[in-house]
């Protein structure tokens, strides 16, 4: 966090920032009002420290974990280690093992919505277009630009369709 403080003859002017860019800004602007002084210094955020503790930690490019070359791998140990963690807390804390119980399906739903998300977000960044079946009323054949029909003896054919098709139930 940056706090940026302009003394005036009368008064102070003091504001504080996270973002470096917009704290130089604000300096300079101060500075065009011919102030006295402009004091421009970075302090120790309270939760600038805490979102750094918890990367180092939690962070697998951050961590020691991130000597192992296989993200997989990386995610299976971090999960091992919730499960660890998930253990000692809910004995230590509720003397239960069932509270164990109750914190491990936590973390595994937890985890696995996280999984899901990513994976998401992956396929959308590897192939945008695998999510065009939504747009549109189009079978999953038509979004690959052929229909499949069957013959009266049952056997499957695979129909091309003109470029610019439309498509729908009814034409």
């Amino acid at each position: 966090m940056y706090r940026v403080t302009a003394y005036f003859k009368n008064h102070k002017v003091t504001q504080k920032f996270y973002n470096l860019y917009d704290a130089i800004d604000f300096r300079d602007s101060a500075d065009a009002n011919y102030p006295i002084q402009v004091k421009f210094e970075k302090v120790k955020d309270m939760r600038e420290w805490i979102y750094n503790c918890w990367n180092v930690i939690m962070d697998h490019n951050k961590n020691p974990l991130s000597a192992i070359p296989d993200l997989q791998v990386r995610h299976m140990v971090m999960q091992i280690l919730a499960f660890m963690w998930s253990t000692i807390f809910a004995i230590m804390i509720l003397d239960s093992i069932y509270a164990f119980m109750y914190s491990a399906i936590g973390h595994v739903i937890f985890v696995a919505g996280v999984v899901v998300t990513v994976a998401t977000f992956k396929q959308a960044e590897r192939s945008p277009h695998s999510f065009n079946w939504m747009n549109g009323y189009h079978s999953h054949g038509r979004g690959r630009n052929y229909v499949i029909w069957r013959d009266k003896h049952g056997n499957p054919h695979k129909q091309p369709l003109p470029d610019n098709d439309p498509g729908g139930e009814h034409e």
